[in-house]
């Protein structure tokens, strides 16, 4: 059994790894900055905490740290365009995490991003083809703000020694059942939100994927089969 603190338990990908997580027999305390979720999370099994990104204190999210004692945190937590806006939720928000989890001595994180999440002046990922390359474009000038705070969250989080890391980006989100997956160097596409939940669930519970970023891809693998892969490989989406 694996305890897990997940932040922004509200999230739909939250809510789809809290599901799998719980009925796999884990122990899952789920995140959220008000009462909102708390009916639909309880009737999965999680157990609540109320604690807001952008009013709780780094005290506040290491006494929580150090009352339940996790195994794993999972931040996936995501401002979705609304107020206070991602530089606060994504970004700022990701960076009490970090700090929170050092204060409190809590080492294992799985990061949820999102694809093409870069250093774009480094040019284009050797495996970028002309239609990603065209996705790219069309996608940060969309969505700067919050593209930039989660590269920026990466950025830090790579700055932490202590914080055993694995970053999850998933492609363009979608409400479709989980089918098969692709892991590692990824071209732009979509991503059901199960399969991303899963995706979590599974990289948590397996060893060896500690310091990877990687890319999350509906496909064709299994994900123990594009974990492996990603593994013996050495893959790392990296491109800060």
């Amino acid at each position: 059994m694996v305890k897990f603190i997940i932040i922004g338990g509200g999230g739909k990908v939250a809510q789809y790894f809290t599901k799998q997580a719980v009925e796999e027999g884990h122990e899952v305390h789920s995140v959220i900055r008000n009462d909102g979720h708390s009916d639909e999370l309880k009737k999965i099994g999680a157990k609540i905490h109320i604690l807001s990104l952008e009013d709780a204190s780094v005290p506040d999210f290491t006494s929580l740290f150090t009352e339940v004692n996790p195994d794993v945190v999972v931040f996936a937590a995501g401002a979705g365009g609304k107020e206070p806006g991602p530089d606060v939720i994504d970004y700022q928000g990701a960076v009490k995490i970090f700090d929170a989890m050092e204060s409190s001595n809590k080492k294992r994180l799985i990061l949820v991003g999102a694809v093409d999440v870069r250093t774009r002046d480094k040019g284009w990922p050797d495996w970028y083809n002309d239609e990603d390359k065209s996705t790219s474009d069309r996608v940060w000038k969309a969505i700067p703000t919050y593209l930039d705070a989660k590269l920026k969250a990466e950025i830090e989080l790579h700055k932490r020694k202590q914080i055993q890391f694995t970053v999850v980006r998933p492609g363009g989100l979608t409400l479709d059942s989980a089918g098969q997956v692709q892991l590692g160097k990824t071209h732009l596409k979509q991503t059901s939100r199960e399969l991303v939940g899963k995706v979590i669930l599974a990289i948590a519970t397996r060893k060896g994927l500690e310091g990877l970023t990687i890319d999350v891809m509906d496909g064709e693998g299994s994900i123990e089969d594009e974990l492996t892969n990603v593994v013996d490989n050495e893959i790392d989406a990296w491109t800060g």
